[in-house]
């Protein structure tokens, strides 16, 4: 009986092992194949590559499986197969080895193809560093001939919705992010002091304003007309929440010192804060808005003061907007993004750096930082800017930081 069943005994232990060996060979095809597929998504924005897809992945595809299996495939590796998506978005590698029949052979089995199969691709990353006109040069403009500045945008990316070739300007300055790109053009002077990281995408396409679709709140009657909280005070100034602001109104001073409780505040005309001291600014939310619903907002300058710390309301609860830090509102009925610039500048100028939480919102209006400003992420809170046009110059910079999103931008991932 043993001898009898000896010869099919030996069969599958001679199946066994072959396919162990084969399981082996599969598994360093798949790492290839997801290695290759990566190596040529991160090639889908270039236009030479795409001229000539697929073909044009075919050597890249092929040094990225070789330097993953090193030459130790067992059996032979075919070709591999390379397919991308209509608009460029993804690409699939397909690749197969013929293995090797160490000792199955001998029991009648014939060729044994294995095979892997990967898919890479673009997908949208949250842009907390957003410029939306659609038309401006230099609509995100960092650094310049008055100096240098810098964007760093943590777990997020950098855009400019501008057609401009100069969308992105760059002049001594640096841009670091998850990606960076333009639907337009870049534009660097003075190349050799510039810092971009990742390389910028251009010709891409707009990225929508994740904040359209929030409606101002209505201020009530004013509380404070063109009011001057710059006198010696040894309580600070309180203000609570639902005050509204309206003509010029100057805030620090003097010794001075202000406290926002939680809540909204409304400004309907411009404020300054100049030399303040500003030692409550938790859960606030201000709104710049005009002196009707069809009259451009005015400005808000931050100059002089000492450090502080603003955060957006997390919750409702605490009566300003969820997330929202600053929001200057457009004119009705000129909707974001699609004109120039008609309101004041939010401007942070030559000042301690300002620790904040939320959304600066100015979508018919310019953010501008100068004279060493600095615009930070405060600790565990997310930070974006999302405005017109934005600039960073004199060696001013931003710090922002991604919350979830999935506006603007992209990065490469394996898709499956």
């Amino acid at each position: 009986m043993g001898a009898l069943l000896m010869p099919s005994m030996l069969g599958a232990l001679a199946l066994a092992t072959d396919a162990s060996i084969w399981f082996l060979e599969q598994h360093r095809l798949q790492i290839a194949a997801d290695a290759a597929a990566y190596a040529a998504a991160l090639q889908l924005q270039n236009t030479s590559m795409q001229s000539g897809a697929p073909s044009s992945y075919a050597t890249l595809v092929s040094n990225e499986a070789a330097a993953v299996t090193g030459g130790k495939l067992i059996g032979t590796l075919g070709t591999p197969v390379i397919s991308t998506a209509a608009d460029f978005s993804s690409v699939t590698v397909t690749m197969s080895s013929t293995a090797d029949l160490f000792f199955s052979r001998a029991i009648g089995v014939g060729t044994v193809t294995i095979s892997a199969s990967a898919t890479a691709g673009v997908i949208p990353v949250g842009a907390c560093v957003l410029a939306l006109n659609p038309s401006a040069a230099g609509a995100l403009t960092v650094g310049g001939s008055a100096g240098s500045g810098s964007v760093t945008a943590t777990n997020c990316g950098v855009f400019s919705n501008s057609s401009s070739s100069s969308a992105i300007s760059v002049n001594s300055g640096s841009i670091t992010g998850k990606t960076i790109g333009t639907a337009g053009g870049l534009y660097k002077s003075n190349s050799g002091s510039n810092h971009l990281s990742p390389t910028p995408t251009t010709g891409d396409s707009t990225v929508a304003d994740p904040d359209s679709g929030m409606t101002p709140p209505t201020p009530g009657p004013c509380t404070f007309t063109n009011g001057n909280f710059t006198a010696w005070s040894s309580k600070p100034y309180p203000f609570s929440s639902g005050t509204v602001f309206c003509g010029n109104t100057t805030i620090g001073g003097n010794g001075s010192t202000d406290q926002f409780s939680p809540g909204i505040y409304y400004v309907t005309g411009n404020i300054t804060f100049n030399n303040a001291n500003v030692t409550q600014g938790s859960g606030v939310t201000f709104v710049l808005t005009g002196a009707t619903a069809s009259t451009p907002a005015g400005s808000f300058s931050w100059v002089n003061n000492a450090s502080a710390t603003f955060t957006a309301p997390t919750s409702n609860a605490q009566g300003g907007i969820p997330g929202v830090l600053l929001w200057q509102t457009c004119p009705s009925p000129n909707a974001s993004g699609t004109d120039s610039d008609v309101n004041g500048t939010i401007d942070f100028n030559n000042g301690s750096p300002v620790s904040a939480s939320g959304t600066i919102y100015a979508p018919c209006g310019t953010v501008k930082l100068e004279n060493n400003a600095q615009l930070t992420t405060a600790s565990g809170g997310s930070l974006s800017v999302i405005a017109s046009e934005i600039y960073v110059t004199q060696s001013a910079s931003i710090q922002a930081t991604g919350a979830n999103t999935s506006s603007g931008g992209r990065s490469v991932a394996l898709l499956n």
